[in-house]
């Protein structure tokens, strides 16, 4: 099977070292869609994975690049719908709160695939006593449909209540592998890992299922991602899913955004993942503007004082980054008497921005676009409502969800998009 994740990783660390050899300054890494997966050791800056080598053992495989990177930093997998062996809709947020191992396969494989199910059943086995749910989908839409994976199951004796096999439209399978976790999927590159996604929807880790101590780490940490009983929110953990703590450098590979990566008015990185286990509200603005941004600015000057110590944070993004430098911001934060330990101003690319509105705030963030919404973030990342702070009923239900949101202890199976009309 071929497995272009180890040739671009080995190409990309020789890079690094060359750079490394050259200069003294800091290596700075941006996430490809690739997971990394080949030997080396960096040590990152505080938001980056710093890798961690050890002699080979259970908890750290011959080869693996294992990191140690914040809890907050690890991908999150958005929802996902397909269809089970028993040709009944598959909803993944059916499993919010509970963690569950993902693999990639196609039924007409006579041997790689065979074999990596054959370990999965073995592993589901040894874990029969943990909450911990196995999801397979496949690469062959056309020809694994559900009585095709109906019939594959039965040599596992799996049943959808533990372990669900999958089909979808190919899109959506792209869109999981892909998008999702940042792996190729076609029968072709079936990837060689399994995925390991925890209570709070996190991308946790990833393993190789034809390494011994790379399955025997698989237990160990499977056991401790059921055993948790709250989001380790402020904890390091160590990972070999190399996404975590980066960032793309080619926004074009990216086809929707989840997260963002902009500049503030102290001209410093500021990461949206940085915001998990916090509720915020965002807004877009830009500082030339004399109408609505200038009225809403002395609403949110308003609003932070009248929150005083309530630990809300309030997010502005200029929607004009070529006027709106970091210096420009700074100086237009100084005169709204924004505190700096609560509300951010953020400048980025002209390109950037208009998708982070579109696709991150589902809003119009266009040059020189503005509005009276104000967007309600909570602790998982999740834009959860829209509102007109014009409007006092939309303000008072703005102030509720703020209120209701901090009181959430795990992230929402579903929820409902609070959308008001924006006048």
């Amino acid at each position: 099977m071929k497995n272009p994740e180890d040739s671009n990783q080995n190409m990309l660390f020789i890079a690094m070292a060359m750079g490394a050899m050259a200069s003294a300054v800091a290596i700075v890494f941006f996430l490809g869609l690739i997971p990394l997966n080949s030997e080396g050791t960096v040590s990152g800056s505080s938001s980056s994975p710093v890798v961690v080598e050890t002699k080979a053992s259970p908890d750290s495989p011959p080869g693996a690049v294992i990191v140690e990177v914040p809890w907050k930093h690890l991908p999150h997998i958005g929802r996902f719908q397909m269809t089970n062996q028993d040709g009944d809709a598959f909803d993944s947020a059916s499993l919010a709160g509970h963690p569950y191992v993902v693999s990639f396969f196609f039924a007409g494989c006579p041997s790689i695939c065979r074999d990596l199910n054959n370990e999965i059943s073995r592993r589901n086995d040894q874990l029969k006593r943990e909450d911990l749910a196995f999801v397979s989908i496949s690469v062959d839409p056309d020809n694994d449909t559900p009585e095709v994976l109906k019939r594959y199951s039965q040599d596992y004796e799996a049943t959808t209540e533990r372990w669900s096999f999958l089909t979808a439209q190919q899109y959506k399978i792209d869109q999981v592998g892909e998008q999702m976790f940042g792996i190729v999927v076609d029968k072709e590159h079936h990837t060689d890992n399994i995925l390991l996604v925890d209570k709070w929807g996190r991308y946790r880790d990833r393993f190789k299922w034809d390494d011994p101590y790379d399955m025997q780490r698989f237990v160990d940490v499977a056991k401790q991602v059921c055993a948790e009983l709250r989001p380790p929110i402020d904890e390091m953990v160590r990972t070999r899913n190399a996404m975590a703590g980066f960032e793309p450098a080619d926004l074009s590979t990216v086809s929707f955004l989840r997260e963002f990566h902009l500049t503030n008015n102290q001209g410093q990185h500021f990461f949206s993942r940085d915001l998990t286990g916090k509720v915020w509200i965002g807004n877009f603005f830009f500082t030339s503007c004399p109408g609505i941004c200038k009225e809403q600015t002395k609403y949110l000057t308003g609003l932070q004082s009248r929150l005083e110590n309530h630990p809300t944070k309030i997010i502005s993004i200029t929607t004009d980054p070529v006027v709106d430098s970091p210096a420009v911001l700074d100086e237009y934060a100084r005169k709204a008497d924004a505190d700096p330990e609560r509300w951010t101003f953020l400048t980025g690319q002209t390109k950037l921005i208009p998708r982070i509105g579109s696709e991150y705030f589902r809003a119009m963030s266009d040059e020189d676009h503005h509005s009276s919404l104000l967007y309600i973030v909570d602790r998982w990342c999740n834009v959860r409502g829209q509102f007109d702070w014009r409007e006092p009923q939309q303000e008072a239900a703005m102030l509720k969800l703020v209120d209701e949101l901090w009181a959430e202890k795990v992230p929402p199976a579903k929820f409902e998009y609070i959308q008001a009309d924006a006048k």
